[in-house]
């Protein structure tokens, strides 16, 4: 989705927050669903998009790939489809089982849902 120089990367780490500068150490971690921000090279722009969870890998070269299961700009959400997939995942959420694969699957989805929503109405 992107491919111009970036200085800094943020993204929804497995384990916390990831802030990547560019020409960072070589890492590999995974995603959760959320926003990823970054901030080009000119210091001024700025680009939100939304991941459904996914990895980030850092080469030893320097540059930064995100391989995402899926990914939509904020410019591109479209909010009637999120509030309907945040209902989905609200009514999939409370037929599922405590501690079960599919409580986790819907969590993940609520997640997404909402993180769309946030991103599409411009909300940080």
């Amino acid at each position: 989705m992107l491919s111009e120089d970036v200085v800094e990367t943020s993204a929804p780490g497995s384990e916390g927050s990831l802030g990547i500068l560019a020409h960072h150490a070589p890492i590999m971690t995974e995603l959760i669903p959320g926003e990823v921000l970054v901030r080009f090279a000119d210091g001024h722009t700025t680009s939100r998009l939304v991941i459904s969870g996914g990895f980030l890998e850092m080469s030893p070269e320097g540059r930064a790939t995100i391989l995402a299961d899926s990914a939509e700009r904020a410019d591109e959400i479209d909010l009637t489809r999120a509030e309907a997939d945040l209902e989905a995942a609200r009514q999939m959420l409370e037929g599922t089982e405590v501690g079960s694969p599919e409580q986790a699957q819907a969590r993940a989805a609520l997640a997404h849902a909402e993180t769309r929503i946030r991103v599409g109405r411009g909300e940080r």
